[in-house]
Protein backbone atom coordinates (compact mmCIF):
# COMPACT_ATOMS: atom_id res chain seq x y z
CA UNK A 1 0.00 0.00 0.00
CA UNK A 2 1.42 3.26 -0.80
CA UNK A 3 0.85 6.89 1.21
CA UNK A 4 -1.68 7.43 -1.34
CA UNK A 5 -4.02 4.72 -0.36
CA UNK A 6 -4.10 5.62 3.32
CA UNK A 7 -5.82 8.37 5.39
CA UNK A 8 -3.16 10.47 7.84
CA UNK A 9 -5.69 11.99 11.31
CA UNK A 10 -4.16 14.13 12.92
CA UNK A 11 -5.33 15.19 16.64
CA UNK A 12 -3.62 18.29 18.73
CA UNK A 13 -3.73 18.60 22.11
CA UNK A 14 -2.38 21.46 24.65
CA UNK A 15 -1.59 18.61 27.46
CA UNK A 16 1.90 18.27 29.62
CA UNK A 17 3.40 17.28 26.09
CA UNK A 18 5.42 14.35 25.41
CA UNK A 19 8.92 12.88 28.32
CA UNK A 20 11.89 14.42 26.57
CA UNK A 21 13.84 11.66 26.73
CA UNK A 22 11.75 8.59 25.32
CA UNK A 23 8.11 10.16 23.54
CA UNK A 24 7.26 6.85 22.12
CA UNK A 25 7.26 5.20 25.83
CA UNK A 26 3.87 6.71 26.18
CA UNK A 27 2.43 4.24 23.87
CA UNK A 28 3.93 1.34 26.30
CA UNK A 29 1.41 -0.30 28.39
CA UNK A 30 1.39 1.30 32.03
CA UNK A 31 2.75 4.41 31.51
CA UNK A 32 0.39 7.54 32.04
CA UNK A 33 1.56 11.43 32.83
CA UNK A 34 -2.10 11.28 34.96
CA UNK A 35 -2.40 10.61 38.37
CA UNK A 36 -5.50 8.59 38.04
CA UNK A 37 -4.36 7.47 34.53
CA UNK A 38 -4.24 3.21 34.27
CA UNK A 39 -1.55 3.65 31.31
CA UNK A 40 -3.54 1.62 28.78
CA UNK A 41 -5.87 3.82 26.56
CA UNK A 42 -2.61 5.29 23.95
CA UNK A 43 -1.22 1.39 24.06
CA UNK A 44 -4.91 0.41 23.25
CA UNK A 45 -5.26 3.10 20.98
CA UNK A 46 -1.85 1.89 18.78
CA UNK A 47 -2.86 -1.58 19.38
CA UNK A 48 -6.53 -1.17 17.30
CA UNK A 49 -4.97 1.06 14.65
CA UNK A 50 -2.25 -1.24 14.04
CA UNK A 51 -5.07 -4.13 13.54
CA UNK A 52 -6.40 -2.26 10.92
CA UNK A 53 -2.91 -2.04 9.26
CA UNK A 54 -2.36 1.70 10.34
CA UNK A 55 0.29 3.40 12.38
CA UNK A 56 -0.07 6.00 15.92
CA UNK A 57 2.79 7.77 16.56
CA UNK A 58 3.11 11.48 18.24
CA UNK A 59 4.92 14.61 17.86
CA UNK A 60 5.75 17.63 20.17
CA UNK A 61 4.09 20.80 19.94
CA UNK A 62 6.16 24.32 19.65
CA UNK A 63 3.90 24.91 22.21
CA UNK A 64 2.26 23.21 24.95
CA UNK A 65 0.81 19.49 24.45
CA UNK A 66 1.40 17.07 21.56
CA UNK A 67 0.27 16.37 17.89
CA UNK A 68 -1.54 12.38 17.89
CA UNK A 69 -1.31 11.00 13.83
CA UNK A 70 -2.00 8.13 12.94
CA UNK A 71 -2.69 6.24 9.45
CA UNK A 72 -5.63 4.14 8.20
CA UNK A 73 -5.88 2.44 4.58
CA UNK A 74 -8.25 4.44 2.76
CA UNK A 75 -9.40 1.42 0.42
CA UNK A 76 -13.01 0.03 1.21
CA UNK A 77 -13.44 -3.70 1.61
CA UNK A 78 -16.11 -6.17 1.02
CA UNK A 79 -17.18 -6.84 4.24
CA UNK A 80 -17.54 -10.02 6.07
CA UNK A 81 -21.00 -12.09 5.69
CA UNK A 82 -19.53 -15.36 7.22
CA UNK A 83 -22.17 -16.41 9.94
CA UNK A 84 -20.64 -15.47 13.22
CA UNK A 85 -20.54 -18.24 15.76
Amino acid sequence: MSEDDELLIAVRDTGVGLPADNPDQIFDPFVTTKPQGTGMGLAIARSIVESHGGRLWAIANTGPGATFLFTLSSEVGEPDTSPQS
